[in-house]
């Protein structure tokens, strides 16, 4: 059976079926550790059924990718979303240029999302446009609280796997929650 992997957590992958849809929790086969492949979020895969009841298999097969990020650690995206807040806390410029160099050498589509924009005049504004519309990405400034960005947000997600990147606190999860209108 193949399907994909949704989420990885201590040793456990959940994969999504192509056949029916179902989400079983699996564990990958130790060849994968000797050969010095780990299943990421993303891998298309195929696995074995090991207990029906409980929803349970085993990873028997990662096939090949079309992209691989270390971080965060993902595969097969379309796209990615990094998302930086302009204020609170205030944006550091090196790591943002780190995430935007990483995209850029794993051919990934980028949009920088700008997020917090409720927290600084038009003129910050203006001065991060200026900085990074020159960095070949899309570039989206937000706010939850007033709306700002959110339509384009959503409009860039339409039709694509996205992986969302960015510091703590900058508002990544608001805006996953704002955009998907539940938590």
């Amino acid at each position: 059976m193949n399907g994909i992997i949704l989420k990885g957590i201590g040793g456990f992958y959940y994969v999504k079926t192509d056949e029916n849809g179902l989400i079983y929790e699996c564990r990958a086969r130790g060849i994968f550790r000797k050969l010095g492949r780990k299943p990421l979020v993303g891998d298309r895969v195929s696995m074995e059924v090991t207990h029906e009841g409980d929803m349970e298999g085993n990873i028997t097969e990662i096939f090949k990718r079309k992209s691989e990020l270390i971080r965060p650690a993902v595969a097969n995206v379309d796209k990615a979303l990094v998302i930086f807040a302009l204020k609170t806390p205030d944006p550091v410029l090196t790591l943002l240029d780190t995430f935007l160099i990483s995209m850029r050498m794993s051919s990934i589509p980028t949009t920088l999302v700008f997020n917090k924009a409720d927290l600084v005049g038009e003129e910050k504004i203006n001065e991060f446009s200026k900085i990074y519309s020159s960095a070949g990405v899309d570039l989206i400034f937000t706010s939850t609280k007033t709306g700002r960005g959110i339509d384009a947000v959503k409009k860039a997600l339409e039709g694509s796997v996205t992986t969302v990147a960015g510091p703590s606190g900058a508002g990544k999860s608001t805006l996953i929650n704002t955009i998907a209108g539940k938590e």
